[in-house]
This record gives structure tokens, C-alpha cells and sequence, in this order.
């Protein structure tokens, strides 16, 4: 399996640790963070059973809370406000560290999969690794690693993070494939089981927002790269990948919903390669900078939310960004 550094002094805390474990989320939690949840619940009871284990007041997407069902598995849910120093809070799938949760007596562990992104506070426990397809597949690493036994609860989830996360294996390689096989070892059954899980057809909603963004946007040519922009109210992830279905080679797809714009981006697999674009290292740190908020990704996918923006704006300063880069003279292909 895919080599990872020691999480021996991580291990060596949660045994003398006495005090509250606190998993933090991000925003619509999708199956791979709930999957790493489940599975890191269990690793650490197994390494530490007194601990006390929250997650602070997760939002889940319907598959998040379809995993939490298949899985039979429950969150304990808390507050910030009620969190009890000293505490570690575990950041699951995500590198956003909200400030309201920056007191004394309380550490930080970051265990993410994406881009790697500069922290503005010291994090005790950095697992911050975009050579993994998901954040499951470093949890299941160290199953693998410490030679912890694997529950049903803890080989559902973490096959359903990795499956959703590389998109059902498009986004698979050998050595993801490896920690496949070691999560189904004699538990072949898992795998029909979990997929499943995904294996139901959209909503009425998710394809009529899809239609929407195909009849609203906008189509942009940047140095012989489509650029498809678009909004939608909801189901802007499904919306971005149905532009690119369509023909773009990138897509952006702008949500306001109530009080929250949320973004997603999609390129085709083939974009990073030719250009050396990184939606998640090129993308969405200038526009955390320009509007605040949060986000991350990878080379071909990446989100970002952040509290309401107004539409043009972004929409115009996105444009301008994408033509400043697939402009450079320093692209792979010029």
C-alpha cells in the first residue's frame, strides 16, 4: 500500500490523551469524509477506549447521511460552544481551521487528502497528503500499518470513501487498488453491498438542476480551452460535472443558497495533465484571498464556500483569473 510517514507519536498522544476528541467536517460532508469518521472513531477506541469522541454540528449531503444508515453507524454531535478544553480536534477531509475554535488547551490534527495549503495555526498531528485518491485511504493506511483489526461499520465506510472519492475508481491507481484488496480480504461481500450504496439514479431535483446550468451558461474560448460557467441554487457539484459531460474542458458552477455561496469547479482529466493547471494549488487560494471563505481540491476538482457573495462579481473575477493563467507562456502545451 501507499507509503505513508509515522503516525507513532500520533498514536502515542491518543493513548495518554484525557481529554475530548472533537472531528471536525466540512460543510456538506460527502462519503469519504463521513467514511474517514467511521473509521478513525473505531481506530481510536481501539488505541484509547476512555476517550470521549464528538464531531462538531455536522451538515451532511444525502449520501453522507445514506452512509451513516448503511453502515449503522451515529455521530455524536456538539457545539462549539460546549466543547470541553483540553480537546483535539481532528480535521476530517478538510484543511480549514475555523477560528472560533482556536482557544487555549486545545490542539490541532489535520487529516485531509487535498492540496496541501499553509495553516495560520501550529498543528500538533499534519497528515495532509494529495498523493492519496481519498482521505479514507490514509485511515485504512493505518489499519494496514498498525495491524488493527477491521470492523463491518469501518470496511463499509472506508470503501465507500474511496469509491465515491476517485468517482467509482476513475481516479484509481495501483496502489489504491492494493488497499482495496486489503480492506475486502475476506470480506468480498462488502463490495456489491457498498457499491449499492451509489447505485441509485439522480433525483428529480439534482437533474433539474443540471438542466438549469446547461441553460444558463455561459460559454467562454482561452486559448483553445472551453470555459463553461454557470449558477444554479443546488447540486452544483453534479451540476459542474454534467458541463463538462457536455463538452467543456473546465466548468465552474456558482450555488446561492440562503446565506452561503458555494462554488464548484471541474475540469477533464486530461486539462492538468496538458497545462499543469491544479484547480486546488492555482484556483482557489486567490479566491480565498480575493472574497474570504473557504475551499479546496485537487488538480481536475476542487469547491469553495463562503458566506453570500454576489454573483457577477465572482463570476467576473473568475473569468479574468482563468484568462491569466491559461494565457501563460509557461503552460505544458504552449
Amino acid at each position: 500500500m501507499r507509503s505513508i510517514p509515522s503516525c507513532q507519536n500520533f498514536f502515542e498522544f491518543l493513548q495518554k490523551f484525557q481529554g475530548m476528541i472533537v472531528l471536525v467536517m466540512h460543510s456538506q460532508a460527502d462519503p469519504d469524509t463521513v467514511g474517514a469518521a467511521i473509521g478513525l472513531t473505531h481506530l481510536i477506541q481501539v488505541i484509547n477506549p476512555n476517550l470521549e469522541i464528538r464531531t462538531l454540528k455536522p451538515t451532511l449531503s444525502a449520501l453522507g447521511h445514506s452512509l451513516l444508515e448503511f453502515a449503522n453507524f451515529h455521530l455524536d454531535p456538539i457545539e462549539s460552544s460546549h466543547i470541553i478544553s483540553p480537546a483535539l480536534c481532528v480535521l476530517l477531509d478538510t484543511n480549514f481551521i475555523d477560528p472560533q475554535l482556536v482557544t487555549p488547551r486545545r490542539q490541532f490534527a489535520v487529516i485531509d487528502h487535498h492540496i496541501r495549503t499553509q495553516l495560520e495555526v501550529e498543528v500538533a498531528f499534519d497528515y495532509q497528503f494529495s498523493s492519496f485518491r481519498a482521505t479514507t485511504e490514509i485511515i485504512a493506511s493505518w489499519y494496514y500499518n498498525e495491524d488493527i483489526s477491521l470492523t463491518q461499520q469501518v470496511i463499509k465506510g472506508l470503501l465507500a470513501g474511496i469509491i465515491f472519492d476517485t468517482r467509482r475508481f476513475l481516479h484509481a491507481d495501483e496502489e489504491l487498488f492494493k488497499c482495496v484488496n486489503f480492506l475486502l480480504s475476506n470480506n468480498s461481500n462488502v463490495y456489491i453491498e457498498t457499491m449499492n450504496l451509489f447505485s441509485s439514479s439522480r433525483t428529480q431535483s439534482e437533474k433539474l438542476a443540471c438542466i438549469k446550468a446547461a441553460q444558463r451558461m455561459k460559454r467562454f474560448h482561452i486559448n483553445s480551452k472551453i470555459l463553461l460557467l454557470s449558477y444554479v441554487s443546488s447540486f452544483e457539484a453534479a451540476a459542474a460535472r454534467s458541463l463538462i459531460s457536455l463538452g467543456g474542458d473546465i466548468a465552474i458552477v456558482i450555488a446561492n443558497r440562503k446565506q452561503e455561496t458555494r462554488i464548484s469547479f471541474r475540469t477533464t482529466l486530461a486539462l492538468p495533465k496538458e497545462t499543469g493547471i491544479s484547480l486546488g494549488r492555482d484556483i482557489i487560494p486567490d479566491l480565498i484571498n480575493q472574497f474570504g471563505g473557504t475551499g479546496g481540491g485537487h488538480d481536475s476538482a476542487a469547491g469553495y464556500n463562503a458566506p453570500l457573495l454576489e454573483i457577477k462579481a465572482v463570476k467576473e473575477f473568475l473569468f479574468q483569473l482563468f484568462e491569466k493563467i491559461l494565457s501563460r507562456k509557461d503552460l505544458k502545451n504552449s
